[in-house]
């Protein structure tokens, strides 16, 4: 079936086309949402152009209610320039899953069968601490908005499976990190070297601290007295030739200490 012919989109209007089904399987439902007539006329040209998608409504941010409300999506994409406006609109996706859902998570029906769509979000620039954020507020997928043309089908595909599809950067560092031998590896050696001097009690309390508690939490979470804490503080700080609490944090971070002692 041709789509339907779409009219120019507004900030606050948004076009529904119908449903329809190919080769026999339900085509996997895209809403497209960016302030920006262009990046919704390519999303929505790159899908069309792939199999097994249906783009049931594109328009602006502040359109985002009645989208969801008269089109029912299965995934929800995002578009825009800063980490910062791709978040302020997943709150605007929790506002109207609170008023419709009960807080209900993605991908569950709620009253009426509504369904609360998997998010993915294409932002220009990508940060770790943007990242993260985007994830913490519900994000299933995240793609480089100069580069989603290239890997949109298979994130929206994957996000619509309820899994997560991550931009091919922020994964290279993961995969170079086991499969590389840098900075960051020659590092977490060196800190593991160093943490092999210690005993397996004193470990423990290293990870606490590098968590950030205090001597009297760690005493409370190894059953010591904080005395004793004090004591283990002491010989770790000299068998790792530091002087500072944080110090000794630092190397535990980079080595990874867990608690497997306990």
């Amino acid at each position: 079936m041709v789509p339907k012919q779409r009219p120019l989109l507004s900030h606050d209007v948004f076009f529904v086309a119908d449903g329809f089904v190919f080769r026999g399987e339900q085509l996997i439902r895209v809403a497209l949402v960016s302030p920006a007539l262009s990046a919704c006329t390519a999303g929505r040209r790159r899908l069309e152009n792939a199999e097994n998608f249906s783009v049931v409504a594109e328009g602006g941010p502040g359109a985002l209610a009645g989208m969801l409300r008269h089109s029912r999506p299965d995934v929800l994409v995002v578009g825009h320039a800063r980490e910062s406006d791709a978040l302020h609109t997943l709150l605007r996706l929790h506002e109207s899953e609170e008023r419709g859902t009960g807080g209900r998570n993605h991908g569950q029906k709620a009253s009426g069968g509504k369904r609360i769509p998997a998010c993915l979000a294409l932002v220009e620039e990508l940060t770790a601490h943007g990242s993260r954020q985007l994830l913490r507020q519900g994000a299933a997928g995240i793609l480089r908005r100069r580069t989603a043309e290239e890997h949109l089908p298979w994130a929206v595909a994957t996000v619509a499976m309820g899994s997560l599809a991550l931009d091919p950067g922020l994964t290279e560092p993961v995969r170079n990190s086991y499969t590389r031998s840098g900075p960051a590896n020659r590092e977490r050696d060196e800190a593991e070297a160093r943490l092999s001097a210690l005993s397996p009690r004193e470990q423990d309390v290293l990870a606490l601290v590098g968590k950030g508690l205090s001597n009297r939490d760690i005493a409370g979470a190894l059953n010591l007295s904080p005395d004793t804490v004090k004591e283990h503080l002491h010989r770790i700080r000299a068998k790792l030739g530091v002087e500072t609490r944080l110090h000794a944090a630092r190397i535990a971070w980079h080595a990874g200490v867990g608690m497997s002692h306990i």
